[in-house]
């Protein structure tokens, strides 16, 4: 909620809470803008007027922040009754709806509850997209989309990030002539089984070509992601599989690449990924003792 007035704020925040909602409220549009893109709300609500801009401005920046998805709702309160032309004015700035005091607080509250079932629908609609459905890991373009929010993140808190590229393949001796598609399919349900059980609350861990995976790790310097690939390699290799299951004994590979403070040393999200994967590619022709390889430029 974006409110210069106290008076405004409060009630706001007596027809909200009662229903439910957790209202985290900001005095300028300069901070709303901030907070619309760390906070990430299910709704906007908008009380004019405000110290540092029109309202309706405020509005259509939100709505042109890539960072704002068009189905989070955000709805213009205006000090008085609102006319038609103010709701108009407010309807091409990419809001909503449009509310003027007083309130009827009955009509706020169904239509808000309208508009975040709508938003959680949706959101749940491009989580079901970014998830790879038999093993609940992210695919392709979920990790790259949560690449994105953790680079952006660590910028923000001067933090490190790391991506570690994980090979799991059968054993030489096992090899053949390269895993068949039902070998593929042993291996990605084995590992995301072991996954399951190992992997930390906090990474990210996606499919990123075929059974290769890859895990993003906040805060984490080269030495932890060092010891998270060598903790997960160890897991998918010494976890036997589940009764029954046809699975190759499993040779893993890890490439990593780490950024110590990504404010200080800006990537891009592709290039985490691009990093890993050439250390990965030194890893796979090296001797078992190196297969664990960070990124190093030049190589």
């Amino acid at each position: 909620m974006t409110s210069a007035d106290a008076l405004a704020a409060r009630a706001l925040a007596s027809v909200l809470q009662p229903a439910g909602y957790r209202v985290l409220r900001v005095a300028s549009g300069v901070e709303a803008r901030e907070r619309a893109r760390t906070a990430r709300p299910d709704l906007i609500l908008i009380a004019t007027p405000l110290p540092d801009m029109n309202g309706e401005e405020l509005c259509r920046e939100l709505r042109q922040d890539p960072a704002m998805t068009l189905d989070t709702a955000i709805i213009g309160i205006t000090a008085t009754g609102t006319t038609r032309e103010q709701r108009l004015r407010w309807l091409r700035a990419g809001a909503w709806d449009c509310f003027g005091f007083p309130l009827d607080a009955e009509e706020l509250r169904l239509k808000l509850a309208g508009y975040v079932g709508a938003k959680r629908d949706a959101d749940d609609a491009r989580a079901a997209a970014l998830v790879d459905q038999a093993t609940g890991l992210y695919n392709g373009p979920g990790l790259k989309r949560r690449a994105q929010e953790l680079v952006a993140e660590a910028l923000r808190l001067h933090t490190a990030l790391a991506c570690a590229l994980f090979g799991p393949n059968p054993r030489p001796g096992d090899r053949g002539d390269g895993p068949d598609a039902a070998a593929r399919t042993a291996i990605r349900n084995q590992v995301g089984r072991v996954l399951r059980t190992h992997a930390r609350l906090s990474d990210t861990i996606g499919w990123w070509n075929g059974t290769d995976f890859a895990v993003l790790a906040p805060a984490t310097d080269a030495d932890g992601a060092d010891q998270l690939g060598r903790r997960l390699a160890d897991a998918i290799e010494a976890t036997p599989p589940e009764p029954g299951a046809s699975l190759p004994a499993l040779d893993v590979r890890v490439g990593y690449h780490t950024v110590t403070d990504v404010h200080a040393t800006p990537v891009e999200p592709a290039d985490l990924f691009e990093r890993a994967s050439r250390a990965l590619a030194l890893a796979r022709t090296g001797s078992r003792e190196a297969r664990i390889r960070r990124f190093e430029a030049g190589r």
